[in-house]
């Protein structure tokens, strides 16, 4: 019996994938942005945020990305990524649940569009694109070497200058 404990004990101590959560409030559930970034255009956080919005349902929160007012480049919800607490070789499960509704009058990709992505200033990863309605959960397993690199949820404008109606909800962000 002692044996296996020691076992087990061994086994646990090198493993490599990790449990703790590297996203503050990726739940929402403070039903505001703490611990995320906004912005508008790539021009930090904007004066007029209504294009960003916490949706309570019966004190459930989930953050939302509009584009009520006209973005000729984007609104991005964005956090960074902090995982220098972790060993130098281990796995991280990244999941979010997301919902995108495209009120574009066009249905292809020059239509208004969502991008999820990882950007440390120079290299850019995309994790998810689109452009059709849907929900869903992503999930996709990262490594240490995106320490430092900013987890973006972007909602970018399409062709039709006429359409300024979309929404990106994403919750349940964990790293």
């Amino acid at each position: 019996m002692k044996f296996t404990s020691v076992i087990a004990a061994l086994l646990l101590a090198f493993s490599t994938q990790t449990s703790a959560s590297f996203i503050s409030n990726g739940d929402f559930q403070t039903c505001d942005f703490s611990g995320w970034g906004l912005d508008t255009d790539g021009f930090g956080e904007p004066a007029d945020t209504s294009d960003f919005s916490m949706i309570n349902n019966a004190g459930q929160c989930s953050a939302q990305i509009s584009l009520d007012n006209p973005v000729f480049d984007a609104n991005t919800l964005f956090t960074v990524l902090d995982l220098s607490s972790a060993s130098p070789d281990a796995i991280f499960d990244l999941q979010f649940d997301w919902a995108f509704a495209g009120f574009d009058l066009q249905t292809d990709e020059l239509s208004d569009i969502f991008i999820v992505s990882l950007n440390n200033g120079v290299i850019f990863q995309e994790l998810l694109r689109g452009f059709e309605n849907g929900s869903g959960t992503f999930s996709s397993q990262l490594d240490s070497s995106v320490d430092g690199y900013s987890l973006n949820f972007m909602l970018m404008p399409g062709f039709n200058f006429e359409s300024f109606a979309s929404t990106l909800t994403i919750d349940n962000v964990s790293v």
